[in-house]
């Protein structure tokens, strides 16, 4: 019973109202009985007629009452609850119907409001959380944007340090310049590949020795070895950096190494100290990928500019220098000369009789010759001086603050090395040179005026009897005979 009472509001009202009317009812039965109790049948009959008439009345109200409380009270709750329950699981759309104005009604139409309030918020919710999903799309990709424009303004700066200068060395050491710039700390290297060995030289670097520059790696040493081998970037941490970082000082916590490919050839290898490996991250392998791609095309560019320069600058049959290069020395060496009050003398050699070594021994053996007597002068010089081909069998070599004195010494030397030397295809292995010496600004103020000094000179050496050398002396320039062929007293 108590546990019906504790569920229905509708038996609370009926035991609220009927508890206090039967006590009323039962009270006035029994004061009618005490008014009855005379014994007189008639008094016996009112009192079970009233009895009877109490009952009957008490049983309609009680079904009146029970129907009213089941009608007005205890299907709009219950229809109330029904609907609270379903808005608990979610059903915010749902409405109870209000009927009437009472109480019950006002409460329905409140809970409606608060229905409509919260499915309005709901709303709201669903439309925020699409708008923070936008959001939160919109901040992903400006941060993605924002790192390719980083990564793009990096590789901007790489292209134009690169492209101030075509030389090989200053390009090398602006690619380890911005690299140190981008993680300070961290150490770096560049390795260029020798195209013949594959062997690795360490042309440019931070934060490794300075005195490993230039130092050659055996093909396959360490982690660049790997990676040049692998043609793919590599990446290790842990015990196994102190193995693979070797020879290039102290080891970082981790390392990667990214080849530079240029047209499927492995130009080098750029080798990144790391603080861990995650700081490796997509982006990085992005960027160190782009920017390698971009290092090895510019590379092979300052290679390719290189041997024009060397190709521009250099006879194609000796390897000595041109024609071109010569004066152009020369003019460099007036100038200087000019302004610091010094000396510079320039010697003409020419092989005696390598007309007739080429109709003796072919053109081919003539070649020969040419190129052993090239080299030949280029070891005997100095470091300073420049050996060039000036034409046919002759060459210059141009000495810096050299005077006619030295220069004549020297020039005998030379002569002395050719004379003692062996030429593979020269008939006997044997040949001579003829040395002019002369000398700015003892001899002439001007290159054209030096240079016919020089030519006197070797003229005169040829006169002389050939394999010798002379200097220049007044009055040889106006020579009759400089011009005209004399056979085998002449230039040959």
């Amino acid at each position: 019973m108590l546990h019906l009472l504790r569920r229905s509001i509708g038996l609370k009202i009926l035991v609220a109202v009927g508890v206090p009317s039967t006590l009323a009812a039962v009270t006035g039965l029994l004061w009618l009985r005490a008014l009855t109790s005379h014994g007189d049948p008639r008094d016996d009959l009112t009192f079970r007629l009233a009895l009877g008439g109490l009952v009957c009345f008490f049983l309609v109200v009680a079904v009146l009452h029970v129907l009213s409380v089941r009608l007005f009270l205890e299907q709009p709750l219950r229809a109330l609850a029904a609907s609270m329950r379903r808005a608990q699981q979610g059903d915010f759309l749902q409405r109870v119907e209000a009927r009437g104005d009472d109480e019950l009604a006002d409460l329905a139409r409140t809970f409606n409001s608060t229905l409509a309030a919260v499915t309005d918020l709901h709303a709201r919710r669903i439309d925020d959380g699409v708008t923070l999903r936008s959001m939160e799309r919109e901040v992903a990709l400006k941060s993605q944007l924002e790192s390719r424009v980083r990564e793009l303004e990096l590789l901007h700066r790489l292209a134009e340090a690169l492209s101030d200068s075509l030389d090989l060395e200053t390009r090398c050491v602006k690619v380890a310049e911005l690299a140190a710039a981008r993680s300070p700390g961290s150490p770096f290297a560049l390795l260029l590949a020798d195209g013949e060995t594959e062997d690795l030289v360490i042309r440019s670097g931070a934060g490794i020795p300075v005195e490993l520059l230039g130092r050659r790696l055996p093909a396959g040493t360490g982690l660049a070895g790997r990676a040049l081998t692998a043609r793919t970037p590599i990446t290790v941490e842990g015990s196994a950096v102190a193995a693979a970082w070797l020879p290039l000082g102290t080891p970082p916590p981790a390392a990667v190494a990214v080849p530079m490919l240029h047209q499927a050839r492995c130009v080098g290898v750029m080798l990144y100290g790391l603080t861990s490996i995650s700081s490796f991250d997509a982006t990085a392998a992005r960027l160190t990928g782009s920017a390698a791609l971009l290092v090895a095309t510019a590379i092979e560019n300052a290679r390719l500019h290189q041997s024009m320069v060397r190709l521009s600058q250099t006879d194609n049959l000796t390897g000595v220098q041109n024609r071109r290069q010569l004066f152009s020395r020369l003019e460099a060496e007036r100038e200087r000369a000019a302004r610091f009050g010094e000396s510079f003398s320039m010697l003409l050699l020419d092989i005696d009789r390598f007309g007739a070594l080429n109709e003796a021994v072919g053109h081919v053996a003539g070649d020969t010759v040419l190129r052993q007597v090239a080299s030949l002068l280029v070891r005997e010089a100095r470091a300073v001086d420049l050996v060039a081909r000036s034409g046919g069998e002759e060459f210059a070599v141009v000495l810096p603050r050299t005077r006619a004195e030295e220069a004549a010494r020297f020039a005998e030397r030379l002569r002395a090395a050719v004379a003692g030397a062996r030429f593979e295809g020269a008939p006997g292995g044997r040949v001579t040179v003829s040395i002019g010496v002369a000398s700015l600004p003892e001899h002439a103020v001007e290159l054209a005026p030096l240079t016919d000094c020089a030519d006197a000179a070797l003229f005169a050496a040829k006169r002389a009897g050939r394999d010798a050398v002379r200097v220049y002396q007044p009055g040889q320039r106006e020579d009759p005979e400089r011009g005209r062929d004399l056979g085998s007293t002449g230039r040959a």
